[in-house]
């Protein structure tokens, strides 16, 4: 993708030139598919767990019996679990990685599509071309940090330390930062987002143009508080290995609550709207010569 070239669809005209391939796309029914994606695989891996892990999972707490996610790596750890613990242990791992690409592959096609979607409307002067680099960084930036969230399913919780030449990184650490990086990387999203919005001047339900830029900024600001808490309070237990941190449970918590409506529920409702708002974009693809 290090060229860009916008193709009329009157290019391939002509009795002896190949016939193009038009493809109508709309973006935002693809950001839709992802998240729904998303929590498809999150659903199958509760279910998945509720059936063939948590019934045979026991340890030991404080001296007492405990069973099921009282048991998990992360109670250890943080004190408190969260959605990961779902798929951290076989064979729900296993199980679950079979559904994720369907989150995974939507999720990079989107930020493929919005992409172009985005450069389409520089080269139409909706949106300032002199912002070309910074959605090009994003742009990767995304990719990787997405493609990366696989790493959940490749460093369990359950393994031994990794090490990597002179460095040695605990299984728990591995197996968080995958996360990590797709915290940092649906902040980007949803910059990018709302960024777009405002340069195509949109409004959002019964919202003004003008209330709906503040109200998305608004949500971009708390995305990132949540978003800055979430990890602090994640990188200072694993530095300290130990769940007593700067940061309290009940804090922590609702964090982890807001975090997810924020990053993973309210963007349904974003997509919904704004499939009614955005024109779809068509994709020519022309063969440069006609197949013998």
């Amino acid at each position: 993708m290090s060229s860009y070239q916008a193709v009329p669809l009157g290019a391939a005209e002509g009795a002896k030139s190949p016939k193009p391939t038009i493809l109508t796309i709309h973006v935002e029914k693809i950001r839709l598919i992802a998240y729904i994606g998303f929590w498809g695989f999150v659903g199958f891996s509760i279910i998945a767990s509720k059936i063939l892990v948590w019934p045979r999972m026991t340890c030991e707490r404080d001296g007492e019996p405990a069973f099921g996610k009282d048991c998990t790596d992360l109670k250890t750890w943080f004190g408190t679990n969260n959605i990961c613990i779902n798929w951290d242990y076989e064979p729900s791992t296993q199980l679950t990685a079979l559904i994720y690409p369907f989150f995974e592959f939507s999720m990079i096609l989107y930020l493929l599509m919005s992409h172009f979607q985005i450069k389409n409307d520089m080269l139409n002067g909706i949106f300032p071309a002199e912002k070309g680099k910074l959605m090009t960084v994003l742009f990767w930036m995304k990719i990787v940090l997405v493609a990366w969230f696989r790493m959940i399913f490749v460093c369990k919780v359950t393994d031994g330390p990794l090490t990597i030449g002179r460095f040695t990184v605990g299984a728990v650490t591995a197996h968080t930062t995958g996360f990590l990086g797709l915290q940092v990387g649906l902040v980007f999203i949803a910059f990018e987002n709302v960024l777009y919005l405002t340069y195509r001047k949109q409004s959002f339900w019964c919202f003004s143009q003008e209330m709906t830029v503040k109200l998305s900024y608004s949500y971009l600001a708390l995305l990132i508080t949540f978003t800055v808490i979430k990890m602090i309070w994640t990188i200072s237990a694993l530095a300290a290995g130990t769940p007593n941190t700067i940061i309290s449970q009940t804090v922590s918590d609702f964090t982890n609550t807001g975090w997810m409506l924020c990053a993973a529920v309210l963007p349904i409702f974003f997509a919904l709207e704004q499939m009614k708002k955005d024109p779809p974009m068509v994709v020519t693809i022309v063969n440069t010569d006609v197949r013998k």
